[in-house]
């Protein structure tokens, strides 16, 4: 059993842009995460403003099994994913995920991503935005997954609902190298062959980035946020992670909130027993807070599979290999770092709440057999 305190931080250079002068959201600062082993890198990005906006995507391959599991700062921002923000491309074996944290708390200087999976090919960049919603910022998502390539690739389309919003859209594919001419949007990274691009759009209505090329399958996450606006003044600053509301104690609404998360009614904002998880435990805890006890944070859950097989009949056998899958029928990725000489294995690497399926194959010094029957594993949440 594995308990997850594994982090890392990513490690990048800045580069700054003047903010726009249209509209009432205006760009801080991006900021570009060099591509790295994850986790063990650090991303320290120009010190955040209070009350922004803060967005993080970021890709890796594994497009099947990796995701973010969660993001912190060192100033205690909450990162949450922006609604069904995940996309993957099966063909270039990558996946993109966008996180942000809303109403920031000044002095966030660098950036912690945990991924579900140790990657060797990690990027991503950060966005820090003003004039955004503090309260209720997220508008809407759309991915786009595993798209043939194509000249003229387009993104997700999302539809904006007020005037003023931003949108942010991320494009994984190859040898890409700009927004096509007379798309709106503006590209502010072609890392590692990747758009990172943003707009602020004048007036409600659907909107979609559009690249000049994508010489390899790709995916594209789109996310929109809402600019802010007189009905929702700037909230005091957080009394501490059982603080849902941020108004600076805990109170029956912080209960009232805890509950519509945990229920799915409202989206989970919640960092109580981890980024972005709302069950039974943060209600209670949330409770404990508001009838004045301690908000406790953090969480000693911990799950693993132990894998058990049959000895192959076959000769020459030198050891097997383990295999895993997030959907039944793969595609598979494989676990162990050398061939297995025994017939148990413990895969300490899963997620709660997930379902995963395994496949062995025997391995001799020069081949390796077909895969063994398909065993399931359903994963507790939390």
């Amino acid at each position: 059993m594995i308990r997850r305190k594994q982090s890392f931080i990513l490690a990048a250079a800045a580069v700054w842009f003047a903010a726009s002068a249209s509209g009432q959201i205006q760009l801080v600062r991006v900021t570009e995460c060099s591509p790295g082993a994850f986790p063990g890198r650090i991303c320290n990005i120009p010190a955040t403003g209070s009350g922004n906006l803060i967005v993080v995507a970021w890709r890796a391959p594994g497009a099947s099994s990796t995701n973010i599991t969660q993001i912190t700062d060192n100033a205690g921002n909450v990162y949450a994913r922006a609604g069904n923000s995940r996309a993957a491309s099966s063909g270039s074996n990558y996946m993109v995920d966008v996180w942000y944290a809303k109403n920031s708390k000044s002095g966030a200087s660098a950036v912690t991503i945990t991924p579900s999976a140790s990657v060797g090919d990690g990027a991503g960049v950060i966005w820090e935005f003003s004039g955004v919603d503090t309260v209720s910022p997220l508008g809407q998502s759309a991915v786009l997954n595993s798209q043939a390539a194509t000249t003229a690739p387009n993104g997700a389309s999302v539809t904006t609902t007020s005037p003023g919003e931003l949108i942010i859209s991320v494009l994984i594919t190859a040898g890409q190298n700009g927004i096509r001419s007379g798309n709106p949007f503006v590209n502010d990274s072609t890392l590692t062959g990747d758009g990172y691009a943003r707009f602020i759009a004048a007036t409600a209505g659907a909107y979609r980035a559009q690249w000049n090329s994508a010489n390899s399958m790709f995916a594209n996450s789109t996310v929109s946020f809402k600019a802010a606006n007189g009905s929702n003044p700037p909230p005091a600053t957080p009394l501490n992670e059982c603080d849902l509301t941020d108004f600076g104690a805990v109170t029956s609404a912080d209960m009232n909130a805890a509950v519509n998360m945990s229920l799915g009614i409202t989206p989970c904002t919640a960092n109580i027993v981890g980024a972005g998880v709302c069950n039974v435990v943060v209600v209670q805890r949330v409770v404990n807070a508001a009838l004045g006890g301690y908000c406790v944070v953090g969480t000693a859950v911990s799950h693993s599979v132990d894998l058990t097989w049959v000895a192959s009949p076959s000769a020459g056998v030198t050891g097997y290999n383990v295999y895993r899958a997030s959907t039944t029928g793969g595609p598979y990725s494989l676990l162990n770092a050398s061939p297995l000489a025994g017939t148990t294995y413990t895969d300490s690497a899963v997620q709660s709440g997930q379902t995963y399926y395994y496949v062995v194959k025997a391995k001799s010094a020069t081949e390796e057999s077909g895969p063994s029957n398909e065993a399931t594993a359903v994963i507790p949440n939390p």
